[in-house]
């Protein structure tokens, strides 16, 4: 079962349930076994181009969302999975199903994480977008991420960042910038399901100095994790990737400051900012 077998099958259930049909009356639709079926809808089968083409044609899908849940079909048989970097929908999709996400990012707070005046300056100063609606649209689809963080206190988050994030003035010339975002991260290390951990400049050379990831864990699926960059996204599921990974958070778990020691770090520089900023003003 990899992503794809995944998203396929839901969007097969999607239909199934606007339509009212259960498992059983889809079998008898395809003359399948309901075994075969509900193998497809929970990802666990990859159907034949000729069968999910009947599949598809027998709930009704046509043009555009025919044609792509059939390239989806293809794509299954690939471990991983490239995409565009706008193209959140699978990111959203593993993160609103996830039990535990591990993240490290050594140049910008997680999106998660980010305040949307952080968000917007950010966006603004790498040059993502110009023109306000475009920004506007871009800050709406990362502040609509987060809905998770309070949505699903089940769910466990653990972010690794790094000493340079949190002293990066991000908002040229707007300190209150960076001094609401690190009054949003204190907010956000005093609960429970949500630990931020600080790693340290001192430490020198660290175990995630590759790069940033995350790390998506959940009852219903196998590990994934999550790459970004510049131009495309990456999702690696492959045991061995996973395992990697695994070995890199654990050794930041060495390397970094635990939660409470990170909480007065970012406690400390967010009250020498607003000294600093009172002094000037």
């Amino acid at each position: 079962m990899n992503i794809r077998s995944r998203q396929l099958g839901e969007r097969l259930l999607q239909r199934m349930a606007e339509k009212g049909w259960g498992v059983r009356e889809m079998s008898r639709k395809l003359e399948m076994s309901a075994q075969w079926v509900s193998s497809v809808t929970r990802g666990h089968t990859n159907p034949s181009p000729v069968h999910l083409a009947r599949f598809l044609t027998t709930l009704g899908f046509r043009g555009a969302e025919y044609r792509e849940l059939m390239a989806m079909g293809d794509e299954i048989r690939k471990p991983g999975l490239l995409e565009k970097p706008l193209q959140l929908r699978t990111l959203i999709w593993h993160e609103e199903r996830a039990t535990a996400i591990s993240q490290f990012h050594g140049s910008l707070v997680p999106g998660l994480l980010q305040t949307a005046d952080y968000a917007r300056s950010l966006i603004s100063e790498i040059g993502n977008a110009t023109e306000p609606d475009r920004i506007d649209e871009l800050v709406f689809a990362r502040m609509s991420r987060q809905v998770i963080l309070d949505k699903q206190p089940r769910l466990a988050f653990e972010f690794f960042i790094h000493e340079f994030v949190l002293r990066l003035p991000v908002g040229r010339g707007a300190p209150e910038v960076m001094r609401g975002q690190l009054g949003h991260l204190a907010r956000l290390a005093d609960q429970h399901h949500i630990s931020i951990r600080v790693v340290p400049a001192g430490c020198g050379g660290h175990p995630a100095m590759a790069g940033h990831f995350q790390l998506i864990e959940s009852r219903d699926f196998t590990p994934v994790v999550y790459i970004d960059s510049e131009i495309s996204s990456l999702f690696l599921e492959e045991p061995t990737d996973v395992v990697a990974y695994r070995r890199v958070l654990e050794g930041l778990d060495r390397t970094a400051l635990d939660r409470a020691e990170s909480k007065r770090f970012i406690a400390g520089l967010h009250q020498t900012g607003a000294r600093r900023d009172a002094d000037l003003a």
